[in-house]
Parts: structure tokens; sequence; C-alpha cells
């Protein structure tokens, strides 16, 4: 009878594991992905069904045991929002032992926003600035944070109370050791740089590179089997092992054959200094001659007068097609720096996602830190592109109208 139980134990415990081992054998781990998203209030975006941001980085941060290292472009707080929150709780977070590092972009700093002073001096905490313009000439736009070396959070986002109320933004956060190490390796380089240390930076050794060549591979109970690596700008300073941002954007619109969603912040073909970049132009053009039906979706923050001829150029291309987004005031009047689509994403046939910090011009490819996940899975695709759909078809978006005189958008 003893016997008999115990057989039976085996096989159930045989059964249980044996996905398991099977997964571990394909390279594949047990491990989370999950989209996040933060919609404007008052508007009609809501209906991703995604997860919502301030959920998501109060989850992370409260349930933090050792580390949280954060890079972003700044931080912008204000009383009684649901970002004071944030900042609550990583002091809670300081108080209960757990080390917390943060680098901001010095110049950015310099003459903005100086909400991140608040954690100045607080045990446990340390606080970097990065002088980016004086590195590469440009800024440390990144947005992301490693909770405890194994959970990446990524996205549009800024550390800006706006960002949880009034912008759209699109995040991910994936819960995988591998990707947290390469994501720490992103960080700890700039840490260095931090100091201006650029010996320490193009001698770092890469122990756990995660790459389109060495991808993670996780099995997430809703989206299934993924594949995800990370691609990193500015080209001056992608470490060896390391995929440069902008030549992965490429290879996924140039291997496209049906569809492109695109909805990102800016797009150009030169910049301030009137330097041209058609790198990105070229291959969509490329692609909607070959029959890929595209879709861009910029905000009205997108039509300066640097941009929007190239924007109404692309917008005449057959199959492609261009649309501008307005999102309305709030009723309590206007918001600086607010009321926008931030988003910084694409999704390619049914296969590739992409999901990003950078806008589509070249100085957040050749002189700004900024990060990537490219995401190989069919149900991500999908998510992604139903909150285009949303956006596409909402009553804040219009398409280009190349006869349109566009005024610049109040911003401040």
């Amino acid at each position: 009878m003893k016997k008999t139980f115990l057989n039976c134990l085996l096989i159930i415990a045989a059964a249980f594991l044996s996905p398991l081992f099977f997964l571990q054998e394909k390279g594949y781990s047990q491990d989370s992905f999950r989209l996040v998203e933060s919609i404007p209030a008052e508007t009609v975006l809501n209906s991703s069904k995604l997860e919502n941001t301030f959920d998501v980085w109060t989850e992370l941060v409260e349930n933090a045991q050792r580390s949280i290292d954060i890079e972003t472009f700044y931080f912008a707080d204000k009383d009684s929002t649901s970002f004071n929150h944030i900042i609550t709780s990583l002091k809670t977070a300081s108080g209960r032992g757990v080390k917390i590092r943060i680098i901001v972009d010095s110049s950015f700093y310099a003459s903005n926003d100086k909400s991140v002073d608040a954690l100045e001096g607080i045990e446990n905490i340390e606080i970097r600035k990065i002088p980016m313009r004086n590195i590469s000439g440009g800024v440390m736009h990144a947005k992301f944070f490693i909770v405890d070396g194994e959970s990446v959070f990524a996205g549009s986002q800024n550390f800006d109370w706006r960002a949880l109320m009034h912008i759209h933004e699109i995040g991910a956060v994936i819960k995988n050791r591998r990707l947290a190490e390469t994501f720490m390796e992103i960080f700890e380089a700039d840490w260095k740089l931090c100091e201006g240390n650029l010996y320490g930076f193009s001698n770092m050794k890469m122990n756990s590179l995660v790459n389109r060549e060495n991808p993670v591979r996780l099995n997430d109970r809703d989206f299934g089997e993924i594949e995800i690596y990370p691609a990193v700008s500015p080209s001056g300073y992608v470490v060896d092992g390391w995929n440069f941002d902008l030549e992965e954007l490429l290879r996924i619109i140039n291997s496209s054959e049906e569809s492109l969603k695109i909805q990102i912040y800016s797009y150009s073909t030169k910049d301030r200094s009137s330097e041209g970049f058609f790198a990105i132009d070229s291959a969509l053009r490329n692609a909607a001659a070959r029959g890929v039906k595209i879709m861009m979706l910029l905000p009205d923050w997108a039509t300066k007068p640097v941009a929007i001829d190239a924007i109404k150029d692309l917008s005449i291309v057959p199959n492609i097609s261009i649309k501008i987004s307005s999102i309305p005031l709030h009723s309590s009047g206007f918001i600086p720096y607010a009321r926008v689509d931030h988003t910084k994403y694409f999704v390619c046939d049914n296969d590739i996602s992409w999901i990003s910090t950078t806008n589509w011009e070249r100085n957040y490819f050749y002189n700004s830190r900024n990060v990537s996940l490219v995401v190989k899975n069919k149900e991500v695709n999908t998510k992604l592109s139903g909150v285009f759909d949303i956006s596409w078809d909402s009553p804040y978006s219009e398409f280009v109208d190349v006869n349109k005189q566009y005024e610049e958008v109040k911003r401040k």
C-alpha cells in the first residue's frame, strides 16, 4: 500500500516537473513579462486593459528587498499626486535597508525640475548626475530601473507625476535575472560615466550579455514563449556585444513583410543643426514600396518646423498613412509639459514588437543614451497593436493635411 502511494506521488511529480525540464532544455525560464500603460485622465484611451504604471511602480518599489537602481532623464514631483507616493515609497524602502542608486541627466537637472533633491542625503540612497552633453553631445534619455537584480522596468515613462496622470506612455516590466543582469551592466557603465570614468567604461567586461544572438527566452503565463533582448544608444557608447538601437530598428523594418504600426513621440530627417538623417525614412519608404502597409501616429508636439515637411512628404507615399494626435486639455486647465502621446513603440507584422525610450531623430541614436526592448511574441504584438488601434481610431487623431500650416503647440 505504502509503495503504491509513493509510486503515485512520483507520477504526479513527474507530470508537474516535466514541462519545466522541457522549458529549461529549450532555454526558457519560468519568469514573467507584463505590458504597462499610462493613460491621460479624462480620455477614452483606457480600453486596452493593460496594467497601470502607477500600480506597477508601487508594487515594484514596495516589494523591493535589496536594491533599486534607477536611470531616468529626470524627476518631477508634485504634492498630492500619485508620483509623490512613489517618492515616499522610495524613502520607505531605503528605511528598511534597500540600497537605492539613481542616475539623472546633469544638463537637464541644471536647468529644470530638481525634485530628485528630495531623496538627497537619505541613508541608503545615492544620486549621481551623468554629463552626457560633455560625453557625447546629447542627454541621458533612458528610462529604466532594476529591482533586486531580477526585475526590469523600461519604457517611455519619465519619473514625472505627469507621466502617471496626464501623458500616454508604454513600457514593460520583465522578471528575468539574465535580462536584469544585462541592464545592470548598462547601469554600471553609466554609473562610471557619471564621474567621467571613460577608461572604466571602455574597459568593462560584460558577464551576462543578452543580445540578438543570445536573447532571453521565458515562458509567461499570459503570453506564452517570449524572446527578448535589449538594444542601446548612442552609437559611440555601445559596449562590444550590445546591439546598437538604430541597427536593430532598421533590421526589423527591413524584414517587415505585411504591416508596421508605429506610435512615436517625434520624427525628423534632420536635427537642429540641419544635418540630414534619412536612415529610418528610407527604410520606411522601401518597406512601403514592397507592399508593407505602414501606419504612423505622432503627437501634435511632433509638428515642429524642423520636422513637419518630412512628415508631410512621408504621408503621401503609397502604403503609408500618418495621423496626428491631440490630447484635449484637462478639466483643471492647462498643464505644462502634459496632455501628449509620449509613447515610443512599434509592431511589425504579427511577430515582433519594439518598446523604447528613444525618439526617431538623429540625436537620440548618435548622441543620447537610450534603451529599447525587442520582443518576439505574437500575443504581445497583438496587445500593442490593440493599443495602437485605440489611439488611431480615437477622436483625438486626424490624418496629416499636406496643405495645412501646422502651428507649434504650447508646451509650457
